[in-house]
This record gives C-alpha cells, sequence and structure tokens, in this order.
C-alpha cells in the first residue's frame, strides 16, 4: 500500500512538471526553421548550339536484287557470296547458244531484205523513164513503188529483231548494275533460270550510308530552318562503338506521325571504309543551328512537378520555386526561356529538401554554370 501511493506521488510530480516545461516553451515561442545547405549556381549567357539527341537506324543506300532478264541454263557464277563488286563487273553467265542462233537468223534475214530492198529500188529507178515516155502504166510503176517501200518497212522490222536478238545474247552475261556488297547466291551452276523470276543474289551499296530517324515535332520548324540554311549536321554513333560519323540531314518527311507526334528524318553519312553496316542501332545528335544569349542552367537543376517543369531559386537566402520553360540542351546545360535571367542563382544540388520560402545555407565549393559552360565551349568541341 505504502509503495503504491509512493508510485502515485512520482507519477504527480512528472505531470507537474511536463505542465510547467509546456508552459515556459509557449512563452518562449517555436524554434526557428533550420536552414537547408544547399550548391547554387549562376544562370548565364552563352551562344548554346540546338542540339537534339535521339536515336536511329541505318540503311543501304540502294538494294538491287539481281534477277535474268533472258531464260535458260547458268552455266557460271563468276562472283563470291559476301564479294565486293564494282559497277559492270560480270556476276553470272547463261548458256548463249540459243540466243547466238537467233542472232545468225535475225541478221541472215536482214540481209536478205538489203537485198531486196537494193532491187525494188533500182527497178522503180528504171521504169521512172518508161513511165514519163508512157511506155509504161502508171499502175505499173505504182506498184514498183509499193513493192521497194514494203521491203523498206519489212528491213526496219527485221533489224529491230537483230537489235533484239543481239541485246538478249549480251544479256546472258549480268553484270552488276551498281557498287556494293554481293549476298550469298541463291541458286547454283547447272540450275534453269527464268526471266524476271529467278533471284540469283543481292546487292547493297554502303557509301553512303542512309540514317532513318525521328524526333519531336516541337523541333520542325528549327530543323526546316536549319536545313535551308545548310547548317544541320548530324553525328552518329554505332551502339557499343566510340567512333563518331559525321553526315548531314538530307530529308524532312512532308507530315507529322499523328499517333506519336514525331517528324521521321533522314541523314547521309560517309562511308568509305564500309565500317557501317546496314540495319544497325545508332545513337545520334542533330545539330540545328545555334541560340544567341541563350540563359542556360545546369539541367540537374530542373526538375518535374504536377505544374509543369520548375526549379528553385534563392534570393535574400530563402528559396523560390519558379516555374519554368526549357528549351534546347548543350552538354550538361539546359535553356530556360522563361522563369529564370540570367545571373540569378538556381540550386543544384539540396533541392528536394526545399519548399517556396525555405531558408537555405550556401555550402562551400559551389560550382558555377559559366565554368561549366566555358569547359563545354572550349575551341574543338560542340561548342564551335
Amino acid at each position: 500500500m505504502n509503495q503504491y501511493v509512493r508510485l502515485s506521488g512520482i507519477l504527480m510530480l512528472c505531470g507537474a512538471i511536463a505542465i510547467m516545461t509546456s508552459a515556459c516553451a509557449k512563452k518562449q515561442g517555436a524554434p526557428p526553421p533550420r536552414s537547408v545547405t544547399v550548391k547554387t549556381v549562376q544562370a548565364v549567357k552563352i551562344d548554346a548550339p540546338i542540339v537534339i539527341q535521339t536515336f536511329g537506324s541505318t540503311e543501304d543506300r540502294m538494294s538491287v536484287d539481281i534477277v535474268p532478264q533472258v531464260s535458260g541454263l547458268l552455266m557460271k557464277t563468276l562472283m563470291k557470296d559476301g564479294e565486293t563488286v564494282t559497277n559492270g563487273q560480270p556476276l553470272f553467265l547463261i548458256d548463249s547458244s540459243d540466243y547466238m542462233d537467233k542472232v545468225n537468223q535475225a541478221e541472215g534475214m536482214a540481209k536478205a531484205d538489203r537485198a531486196n530492198l537494193q532491187l525494188s529500188r533500182l527497178t522503180v529507178e528504171r521504169n521512172q523513164p518508161l513511165l514519163e515516155k508512157k511506155l509504161i502504166s502508171q499502175q505499173d510503176f505504182d506498184t514498183f513503188k509499193t513493192k521497194s517501200e514494203s521491203a523498206e518497212a519489212q528491213l526496219q522490222m527485221d533489224e529491230a529483231a537483230l537489235a533484239d536478238a543481239r541485246l538478249n545474247l549480251s544479256r546472258c552475261t549480268i553484270t552488276s548494275p551498281l557498287d556494293g556488297i554481293c549476298s550469298k547466291r541463291f541458286i547454283n551452276d547447272g540450275n534453269l533460270v527464268a526471266a524476271g523470276v529467278t533471284k540469283l543474289t543481292n546487292i547493297r551499296n554502303y557509301d553512303p550510308m542512309i540514317v532513318e530517324f525521328s524526333v519531336s515535332e516541337q523541333y520542325l520548324s528549327v530543323i526546316r530552318h536549319a536545313q535551308a540554311e545548310g547548317k544541320a549536321r548530324l553525328e552518329i554513333i554505332p551502339r557499343g562503338s566510340t567512333n563518331i560519323y559525321v553526315g548531314t540531314l538530307t530529308f524532312v518527311d512532308n507530315s507529322v506521325d499523328p499517333q506519336g507526334g514525331t517528324i521521321l528524318l533522314r541523314g547521309e553519312v560517309a562511308n568509305p571504309d564500309l565500317k557501317l553496316w546496314a540495319g544497325e542501332f545508332v545513337d545520334l545528335k542533330l545539330y540545328a543551328g545555334v541560340i544567341n544569349d541563350a540563359t542556360m542552367v545546369p539541367e540537374g537543376a530542373v526538375q518535374f512537378g504536377k505544374n509543369g517543369t520548375f526549379l528553385y531559386a534563392t534570393k535574400d537566402g530563402k528559396a523560390e520555386m519558379r516555374l519554368v520553360k526549357t528549351g534546347a540542351r548543350f552538354g550538361d546545360l539546359i535553356q530556360i526561356m522563361d522563369g529564370v535571367v540570367a545571373g540569378e542563382s538556381v540550386v543544384l544540388l539540396g533541392q528536394y529538401l526545399l519548399y517556396p520560402g525555405a531558408p537555405v545555407a550556401e555550402a562551400q565549393d559551389s560550382p558555377t554554370a559559366a565554368g561549366g559552360a566555358g569547359a563545354l565551349a572550349k575551341p574543338g568541341s560542340d561548342g564551335k
């Protein structure tokens, strides 16, 4: 019983102390909020290249299926699988015996027609004086003249047949229509091939290489302006490679894809060493001119919220949340088109702990945007 009384007294004493402490705290007021340590950087103005980063795929400039134009027995293959060939290089030989016979036959017909035509013309010439002396009738003379004209027409038809026979004979030797790389051969020697049907091989031209890609429609006006001034430039890096290939923009599609809101583009990249291959995925940068006096901040300072893109600026030791409109990217920097002016300090590190009006304290060794921009824009870099 005594222990219970003693415990009750202790609890009452603790309650009294707590009440007194609370009353004192109310009289002294709540402690001020602690400052958030941040690193800031100044927004700067620079001439920033418009660099659009995306990805795409490579395509051959030309792709031709080699199909015979005459039918016959495939006598000999003159190419190797995967061989690099030149325009006009012989690739296949088709048995030409039948076509040679047709040429000889057509030559004989044309020769006979020439002799017949010559005789017809001589007949007309010899009968011309007789007609003038009225020793032959006009009807007989017209008959001679008609036979001469008929012989001339027959010669034209047979000469056309001779030219066609010679053309088919020449087609028995199949040559490459372009410079490029062969695929495998699809049929072996000794097989019959059909004109316009049998595929013998395929040849692709890889120099220059075509690069196809898409970008957001928001860049359309900028890209078209840069293309019109000849300032659109490409840099292509194949996946898994560090080699950079420089090219030019050659094509902008005439419509925007309504499903993705993108515009299809194509470029050409020199590929003399044939290191690029069709169907490769590549990372790509499209340089579409320069924005003069662009207000730039590090991209890490920009955040995305329910109300849009924003960042924190500092003024008089407090954080201000600014809704911003972003533009072109250049290295680690991004253009701020609205919401921040050059010279203002924006928070680069520590912004995730901030709220509007929060007190801030500057950390030591704060980075500067000017230093980063200067490093990116030094001679020989993309800033050039």
